[in-house]
């Protein structure tokens, strides 16, 4: 039965492990966290919670258990996900388990209809109107020819909250369909409106060439710099690579591909004739990405930019090839740059190292025999990766070695030819002053840790009513900032929900994360358990969300009412019983008032049916 193979699947792996394969995490409380790979962002707002094995993220709203990830990440169905899972866990599936139906191919074509009628519509903008002036200075800028943008299909979305609304809703485009596409949202109050305005606008591509998403740099100083389309049955950023169909040919015919890390990177390689260049959009490269350009390439090259974001994302990038190129062999390295995967293929995996406080896009613009220097003379990744790791100077404090080591050791182990292996744990050796034992030995594997012994999972425990309102209110602030207002200080009676709630009132959603981070230990853990026990809705619409907060709200506000009025009618008769007249007025005031305050708790009465609540006291 597939729910017993989904079960034996969550039994023998973590998600921690699953999305630390793509992402890079590191602990915060009782989560991890870091940045999304569904979203650009700066600041991590992407949380992965251990104890109920799912993930949220506070940006675009992707969340889930494993499952889940794994079909937003590979924008892959249900059935597809359980086999890939199935076989990283060593779980056996039934054929027919597997084979669920699959969607009729032609299920998303209005949104790949949508999309392309969004770029001929910002592109009408950027050339045939004033609104697209500024966008037209900003390529002139950057010195990217009218050809080259027509080539990429760039435009400009105007200033105006419905411009392509309007255009929709003239061709009777549902705005249900654009809302879907990721080009229409929603506010607080149901308002749609345009998500890209004054902005350049980069179409992105799968590699059949058709329309998936958007990316749409602001100008000036506007925030975020970048934003691009949120998730949608046919995007997802971790899976998509810019300029892949414009780069395809070239890539088959050099056998090899180099990947820089923004749109503008891509396009001036392009336009300057350098087409085998691809671009991760911003984030370290995924496995989905290498998935994309792995076959019929003899070699990878990683030319991201030269800032530590830059270095870090190309070691996260050679990571996740060193996982994905061996996805069903052990990866064997033959020599300082080959990696060999038995029974697949071989891949010459090198780094550019690009002059300090230059990107590709500034190199090629402005020194192009530097940069087809480098990109022809590319470093073994080996050399970059030790170096890299260990950092110049190397660390003197032992738990930052052990931390290096711990990420060495199995990269080192997995080298085949017996004098490579030794001349860089030797090396590695002597930078950390420590023995070639310690580097071979240390670095257990974490996925051969997990089948040994397969994790044990806590589930949070269900809310009440007032932990699941406060747990709503911070995973999804800003669809739910009117409640939040109307959140008084006698709703919530735990002092550390209080202490959150008033940490976030009025402020920015993206900012939440790390407000939470910065709580006291007790209230930020409180909080991490809340967030975690609401789960994931991934279906779910603002207006699902406000309705279900404002019940929740209207349930704890009864539930403190129903409390109240109990205790003061204990009260009441034993002040009866006690014939003290004084307290018998004085309770039936307060009676009256909790009446006047909460009407909508006082429906009224049914002239058929006794009120199950009236006590038979008289009102006076």
């Amino acid at each position: 039965m597939a729910n017993d193979s989904v079960e034996q699947i969550k039994d023998r792996l973590d998600i921690v492990d699953i999305i630390g394969q793509t992402v890079q995490l590191r602990k915060a409380g009782r989560s991890f966290k870091g940045l999304c790979p569904f979203h650009q962002e700066k600041t991590p707002s992407f949380i992965v919670f251990p104890e109920s094995q799912t993930f949220h993220c506070f940006g675009c709203h992707a969340g889930g258990d494993l499952f889940n990830y794994v079909m937003q990440q590979d924008r892959i169905d249900f059935s597809e996900a359980l086999t890939t899972l199935a076989r990283q866990a060593g779980v056996e599936l039934e054929e027919r388990t597997a084979r669920e139906d699959a969607p009729p191919p032609d299920q998303y074509d209005h949104l790949y209809d949508l999309n392309q009628r969004a770029a001929s519509f910002f592109s009408h903008v950027l050339w045939r109107t004033s609104h697209g002036e500024e966008g037209r200075k900003l390529l002139e800028e950057r010195g990217v020819d009218q050809q080259t943008a027509e080539t990429f299909q760039l435009g400009f979305a105007p200033d105006r909250w419905d411009a392509l609304l309007t255009r929709f809703r003239k061709n009777d485009v549902p705005v249900e369909h654009a809302m879907e596409a990721g080009l229409v949202t929603e506010n607080d109050s149901g308002r749609t409106y345009d998500r890209f305005r004054n902005r350049l606008m980069f179409p992105i591509s799968d590699a059949d060439g058709r329309i998936i998403g958007f990316g749409a740099r602001a100008l000036g100083d506007a925030m975020p710099k970048y934003l691009n389309s949120p998730q949608s049955p046919i995007f997802d950023k971790s899976s998509s690579l810019y300029a892949l169909d414009l780069a395809r040919d070239a890539i088959r015919e050099k056998r090899d591909v180099v990947v820089v890390e923004g749109y503008m990177d891509a396009i001036a390689a392009h336009q300057h004739g350098y087409r085998n260049v691809v671009a991760s959009m911003g984030t370290a490269l995924t496995e989905q990405q290498v998935r994309l350009i792995r076959r019929g390439v003899d070699r990878i090259i990683l030319a991201l930019d030269s800032d530590v974001a830059g270095q870090m994302a190309t070691i996260r990038g050679l990571d996740v090839m060193r996982d994905t190129l061996s996805e069903d062999q052990r990866a064997v390295v033959d020599g300082p740059n080959i990696v060999r995967f038995e029974k697949q293929m071989k891949t010459d995996i090198r780094i550019v190292k690009l002059p300090e406080g230059t990107d590709p896009d500034d190199l090629i613009r402005s020194d192009r025999e530097n940069w087809e220097r480098l990109t022809a003379n590319p470093i073994p990744f080996l050399d970059f990766y030790v170096d890299a790791v260990i950092g110049d100077p190397p660390p003197t404090d032992p738990r930052e070695k052990s931390e290096i080591v711990n990420q060495l050791g199995p990269v080192l182990r997995e080298i085949s030819d017996n004098v490579v292996r030794e001349h860089y744990v030797g090396q590695a050796a002597r930078k950390l002053g420590l023995s070639e034992r310690v580097i071979l030995t240390s670095g257990a594997s974490p996925r051969r840790q997990r089948q040994l012994q397969p994790a044990q999972v806590t589930r949070p425990t269900p809310a009440t009513p007032e932990e699941h309102l406060v747990g709503l209110l911070i995973r999804y602030p800003e669809f739910l900032g009117n409640t939040l207002d109307r959140v008084v200080e006698s709703d919530i009676h735990d002092p550390r929900s209080r202490e959150a709630l008033t940490a976030i009132r009025h402020q920015a959603p993206d900012t939440i994360p790390g407000i939470i981070e910065g709580l006291p230990e007790q209230v930020r853990e409180h909080v991490e358990r809340l967030i975690e026990s609401i789960g994931e809705r991934p279906q779910t619409y603002p207006g699902q969300l406000r309705r279900e907060a404002e019940q929740v709200l209207t349930r704890l506000r009864k539930q403190r009412h129903d409390q109240q009025i109990r205790q003061l009618m204990s009260d009441l008769n034993h002040a009866e019983s006690e014939k003290d007249r004084d307290t018998v007025v004085e309770h039936l005031a307060l009676i009256d008032q909790m009446k006047t305050r909460y009407p909508e708790f006082y429906p009224e009465k049914s002239p058929y049916f006794r009120d199950s609540r009236d006590t038979g006291l008289p009102s006076g």
